[in-house]
């Protein structure tokens, strides 16, 4: 139910897991789907679990000679050595790589549009970009690019004000934005302002300045930011408690539960846990729609205003996190007068404050993020600060991507029947492919945001899947966002064409589906896990 310091969250299962007897089947075709199929292009064919291929080793050294830079000196995203070719192109969400074309699936909610839709939200700021260069050219005054905090905002900052107010779901019209430049420093701006709102003495031994996470949870990269694993040790995250609260996520469910009945008892959990630790807790963080920590999955709506009513009776400031689902990526129908911008509208969260990520630049590379304070800005604006704490040089001071910003605001809620369409498309691959592969692959997901997971509770061999399917995504050149939980989250643009994409995630949906059977898994080796024997008193 909860996660201890310096654990991940994934292995916060391992007891319960230790407690199931987990078989594995010799024949995996049999036992996962009958008949053996597997998807391809709509239908389904025979197939047999692939051997592992023996030129492994030989293809990523091709691969690393064909990246073009010595990508053993760029300690990036991945282990120096194993960094990804460099991307010549892009059409849509077909990338022009030195080592090919790969069509990319994902990408972490980074890109909203695309083509003509891209160059006509990004028009305003190349054309200030021109003019600014033409001016510097000449040694004239240049309108600015960008402002050091400390001197001034950019002339764009009013105009994304205007674009923004429209989409907040703020009763009172007493909100503010405090601007980042990407995800995780919005989500330690709002847990400062959060705590700051509170007017308590935040430097009395007794104040309540913890940050609750969920057991399945990501806020940013796990060193620092809330949620995630401890890979730097549990002092690193800061105000994050230590212990995780419950959420209703597959592997918490047990054998035979039906859903109202997990529901009820996550519920009755996370009230224990706010009885425990409630006198810590100033602040709450919730994910509406999960992004890599279970792929993606939505949060049952009444089941989440719940657990924020709880945590709101007991004087916890909420946040709801939508960097991953929020500017319409969602899907879902707006609330009565509202825009459908934020998934804590239409699902009536009620949240104190939200936060927003870095599609709301378009996919260009212009960096914004942003907290939202949606009630009570004028109690921020009475506090020790009246601002968030959580600032640097360039916070919010980059005039193309304010220009940016504003201008998807403006254009999003045209965007909706694109979303939807494209929800269409992926809707029924999921569900085939969770037929297809017997419980083995959990896929699920509303809107512009979906994914799946191998559902096997041992994390050990969730990994094993996962680098089998990142194998055979590779032959196929198909890019999903590979989570560490092991599967897969899907972020297409809103323009993307629903068939193209729908025929290029069928692709990926059969390699998930090899790479379940190849493992070998039992269906009774899958979760939900079996109910924990009542220990002995």
């Amino acid at each position: 139910k909860i996660v201890r310091p310096g654990q991940l969250w994934a292995m916060s299962l391992s007891a319960m897991v230790r407690l199931t007897a987990l078989a594995c089947a010799t024949n995996p075709a049999s036992a996962l789907a009958p008949g053996g199929r597997s998807l391809v292009g709509g239908a389904f064919r025979v197939a047999s679990a692939p051997a592992a291929s023996a030129s492994t080793a030989a293809a990523s050294a091709a691969a690393s000679a064909a990246a073009g830079y010595d990508n053993g000196r760029f300690a990036g995203r991945y282990a120096l050595g194993k960094n990804l070719p460099p991307v010549k192109a892009k059409n849509g969400f077909r990338f022009a790589r030195t080592d090919g074309e790969v069509r990319v699936l994902g990408g972490a909610c980074s890109e909203v549009l695309s083509g003509p839709n891209l160059a006509e939200l990004l028009r305003p700021g190349f054309e200030l970009e021109v003019r600014a260069m033409e001016a510097l050219r000449r040694g004239e005054p240049a309108e600015s690019l960008s402002v050091h905090t400390s001197t001034g905002v950019p002339l764009q900052l009013e105009q994304f004000l205007a674009a923004l107010g429209p989409h907040l779901p703020s009763k009172s019209g007493d909100w503010c934005v405090n601007l980042q430049a990407e995800g995780a420093s919005a989500v330690h701006a709002a847990i400062d302002m959060a705590l700051q709102m509170s007017g308590a003495d935040l430097g009395s031994p007794s104040a309540r300045t913890r940050v609750a996470c969920g057991s399945s949870s990501y806020h940013g990269p796990a060193s620092t930011s809330p949620g995630g694993g401890t890979p730097l040790g549990a002092q690193a995250k800061g105000l994050t408690h230590p212990v995780r609260y419950p959420v209703p996520s597959p592997f918490l469910r047990w054998r035979g539960e039906d859903e109202a009945a997990f529901h009820a008892r996550m519920l009755a959990d996370f009230n224990a846990y706010l009885d425990e630790y409630g006198h810590e807790v100033g602040v709450l963080l919730v994910e509406p729609q999960w992004g890599s920590s279970v792929a993606a999955m939505p949060w049952p709506p009444a089941l989440l205003r719940d657990y924020i009513s709880a945590a709101k009776a007991r004087g916890i400031a909420v946040i709801a996190d939508e960097i991953m689902c929020g500017l319409g990526r969602h899907g879902a129908e707006p609330a009565a007068g509202g825009t459908g911008c934020f998934l804590s509208e239409c699902w009536d969260l009620q949240p104190d404050i939200l936060t927003f990520g870095k599609g709301i630049g378009g996919g260009a590379g212009h960096l914004l993020s942003g907290a939202v304070v949606l009630e009570g800005a004028s109690k921020l604006q009475g506090g020790p600060a009246g601002t968030a704490y959580q600032s640097h040089t360039y916070a919010g001071s980059s005039a193309r991507a304010l220009a940016n910003g504003a201008a998807l605001l403006a254009s999003l809620e045209k965007w909706r029947p694109s979303v939807r369409a494209i929800e269409a498309a992926v809707a029924p691959i999921a569900a085939e492919l969770n037929e297809a592969s017997g419980g083995a692959v959990l896929a699920h997901g509303q809107g512009a945001l979906w994914g799946g997971l191998f559902a096997h509770p041992d994390p050990q061999a969730r990994t094993a899947a996962n680098l089998e399917f990142k194998r055979l995504c590779a032959e196929a050149r198909v890019l999903p966002y590979f989570v560490p939980v092991g599967g897969f989250m899907l972020t297409p643009r809103y323009d993307d064409d629903p068939d193209v994409y729908g025929a290029a995630v069928r692709d990926m949906a059969d390699c998930a589906l090899q790479a379940a059977r190849s493992m070998g898994w039992a269906p009774s080796a899958l979760l939900p896990v079996s109910k924990p024997a009542p220990r002995e008193s």
